[in-house]
């Protein structure tokens, strides 16, 4: 059975986006506001949101690796300026808008903190997680829900179970990795299994949880969630005894059925909170 999917839908939602950040972001034509936000959107970060419009008044966002799935864009973006005092700000965040009747419907991201942090600013004890709203929505082509379930089993059998065994089944030997603040994860299988190997001995008891997943033609991209507790040494740092509550977003491209390549965005700070060196 062929899925029909709405590409009109995704491209305009895409396009809805991309005038978004050029008006607010580049811009700056914060009078346009209303015409991309409903009254009632729901922002799942609203703390986060104001330090940065407060504390880096000349903000300028840079989007990159935007996926739009029906009602749902996801992107990469780049946000450089400057603080009050003049320090160079370059921070990298994740976006998930659910889009309603052409205007943003709800928001959630992933915000590297811990840049944010060297700054100065300010985050207090840990916030509540935000609300998930896990799987797919909406049609796909039998292929995007391959691809979807693949990237699920990774983080299922490799991360979650600790599995790295499995690692062959799901990424290609040579897959390439992109970390948009570091080079620590170097490409190729077997660096990301002695990687992750490191992680798991620190973090034995290690577990993922999807938050969020968009998939179109051969692409996906997850918000995830990583729990676990420092009971082990690595990268210079623990055992520490502290709990890790880590979010980061990741895009995958899918290519014969494995991962060829990777893309992530972390939210370093709470890897410093648990007692680890960051990058």
């Amino acid at each position: 059975m062929t899925t029909v999917i709405p590409a009109g839908q995704r491209a305009r939602n895409a396009e809805l986006v991309r005038e978004l950040y050029g008006a607010l972001y580049r811009e700056r034509r914060f009078e346009e506001t209303d015409r991309f936000f409903h009254a009632d959107w729901v922002e799942h970060d609203p703390e986060g949101r104001r330090t940065r419009d407060r504390e880096f008044p000349e903000l300028r966002a840079d989007i990159d690796h935007l996926v739009a799935d029906n009602d749902r864009v996801m992107l990469f973006a780049r946000w450089t300026g400057r603080t009050r005092s003049g320090a160079d700000l370059r921070l990298h965040t994740a976006e998930l808008y659910r889009l309603r009747d052409g205007r943003v419907a709800e928001h959630w991201n992933v915000v590297d903190r811990d840049v944010l942090a060297a700054l100065g600013v300010d985050f207090g004890p840990e916030q509540p997680r935000q609300p998930a709203a896990p799987g797919l929505h909406g049609p796909h082509t039998d292929i995007e829900r391959a691809n979807a379930e693949l990237v699920l089993g990774a983080y299922r059998d490799v991360f979650s179970r600790h599995r790295l065994d499995l690692a062959g089944r799901y990424y290609h030997q040579d897959y390439r990795h992109h970390n948009m603040r570091t080079d620590a994860v170097p490409d190729g299988l077997d660096a990301f299994k002695a990687f992750f190997a490191d992680n798991i001995a620190a973090f034995p008891d290690l577990v993922t949880t999807v938050d969020h997943i968009v998939a179109v033609d051969d692409r996906v991209m997850v918000f995830v969630t990583w729990t676990g507790t420092l009971t082990g040494a690595w990268s210079g740092g623990g055992p520490s005894g502290l709990p890790l509550r880590m979010r980061t977003c990741d895009q995958f491209r899918i290519e014969r059925g494995k991962v060829a390549e990777h893309w992530e965005v972390v939210d370093y700070l709470d890897l410093g909170r648990a007692g680890l060196p960051t990058p």
